[in-house]
């Protein structure tokens, strides 16, 4: 019977080390909950830092397409105003004389652009009343301001109905070098156009005008 039970216990203590063994190494194989949290974690983590610099990213582009098209927006709106201006503004930097309040100082002149539209005559009564006369082109250089004018305005200029002449206001005979006039309409007196041409209308049309005085 002893010699029964000796034989038996070596393969016992065998069958016990061998399942002691499996089980340390099932142990040692499976992760803990801590280390399961933290590999979680840093997955996370790696997840969060992507999805915020995909946004921070998104958002920068967005933030540039917005401001390269506003300035092409405010961009368009400088060109557009720059090109439909009724009147050239270019002053010189000299003084030029004494002129009235609200009144463009150019060269020796001073003027200034009614929008009020009137006939020739009651143009030539607002200009008197301001101690001034139509429009009168001395020289092309001198007033280089009117060549892109583009509306029509009334100026100091009439056709003598005795010779047919055009005469300034000054009695002073139209001379081939200030304006070249465009037979335009069956009229005796004469609207500024642009580029230094003078065109013929009805003394009676209603028009807008420059009034001018002259400093020397």
């Amino acid at each position: 019977m002893g010699l029964v039970r000796d034989r038996w216990a070596p393969h016992s203590m065998e069958t016990h080390e061998s399942h002691n063994y499996k089980f340390k190494l099932v142990n040692h194989a499976a992760p803990t909950p801590r280390e399961k949290k933290r590999s979680t974690s840093i997955t996370n983590a790696c997840g969060e830092n992507s999805s915020a610099f995909f946004l921070t990213r998104c958002i920068a582009v967005a933030l540039g397409i917005r401001f390269i098209v506003m300035v092409t927006i405010w961009s368009a709106i400088v060109i557009n105003s720059l090109f439909n201006q009724a009147v050239p503004i270019s002053l010189n930097d000299s003084y030029c004389g004494p002129c009235p309040k609200n009144w463009l100082c150019y060269g020796n002149n001073c003027y200034k652009f009614f929008n009020e539209s009137k006939n020739w005559f009651q143009s030539q009564a607002s200009c008197m009343s301001q101690n001034s006369s139509l429009l009168k082109i001395y020289s092309q250089e001198d007033q280089d301001l009117f060549k892109l004018l583009k509306s029509y305005h009334w100026m100091g200029l009439k056709k003598n109905s005795t010779n047919g002449n055009w005469q300034w206001e000054d009695g002073s005979i139209l001379a081939p070098d200030q304006i070249t006039m465009v037979d335009m309409a069956n009229g005796t007196c004469a609207v500024y156009g642009s580029s230094f041409k003078g065109y013929t209308e009805n003394c009676l049309t209603p028009n807008i005008y420059i009034c001018m005085q002259r400093i020397v």
